[in-house]
């Protein structure tokens, strides 16, 4: 099998974008959730933002699934959820059109994040912890497709570079590489999916 070799070759070759990626996802992440403290009407706006974004028509089944106990309907509908919306339609599509799209829809989408589970008082706060690991290794998928969007422009930009023939092999090259990191994204999905909804579905009740 040659997709753990070729998905570590591409972090090896790109390593010191994948680090600035994380420090920019990670810090945005941070950077909304205090930027939400300190600024009145804040997290209400992103209250409001929240519930009208879960209330899209395809969200809304994921919605009803954990809101109804069932956990393989719940894990399935995140883990699509997640991949064919943010890793996909938002992040990876785009961007093989529009340079960099990918970056600043991550970094948009994190922002909202940030602001839509910054804790109003000190019992939400402690309701957030046991769903903070799950958040931040799910962040590392979208970390890895940005990380895709970013090696594919910089592949065809600086063909003659990196040693390729043409603006377009390097346009290939970079697509390639892409694919390359898109098994671990879907399997990384796939778990933080199944652990979501066991913890909200089965955890967290027993928590309050």
């Amino acid at each position: 099998m040659t997709i753990l070799p070729e998905f570590r070759r591409v972090l090896r070759e790109h390593w010191r974008t994948y680090l600035a990626l994380n420090a920019a996802v990670y810090g945005t992440l941070v950077a909304m959730a205090v930027l939400t403290l300190l600024v009145p009407g804040l997290r209400e706006q992103g209250a409001q933002d929240s519930e009208a974004f879960v209330s899209l028509p395809g969200l809304s089944l994921v919605t009803d699934a954990y809101v109804e106990g069932r956990v393989a309907r719940a894990a399935l509908g995140t883990f699509l959820a997640n991949l064919l919306f943010a890793a996909l339609l938002t992040t990876t599509l785009p961007s093989l059109i529009i340079p960099f799209f990918g970056v600043v829809a991550t970094i948009w989408r994190v922002g909202a994040i940030g602001v839509w589970l910054t804790p109003a008082t000190p019992e939400a706060a402690l309701a957030l912890i046991p769903h903070l690991p799950v958040l931040l290794i799910e962040l590392q998928a979208y970390v890895l497709a940005v990380l895709g969007t970013v090696i594919l422009w910089r592949s065809t930009f600086g063909h003659r570079r990196r040693g390729h023939a043409s603006a377009s092999a390097g346009y290939r090259v970079g697509v390639r590489d892409t694919l390359h990191l898109y098994p671990v994204i879907v399997v990384v999905l796939l778990l933080i999916a199944i652990v979501e909804a066991v913890e909200v579905i089965w955890i967290m009740p027993l928590l309050h």
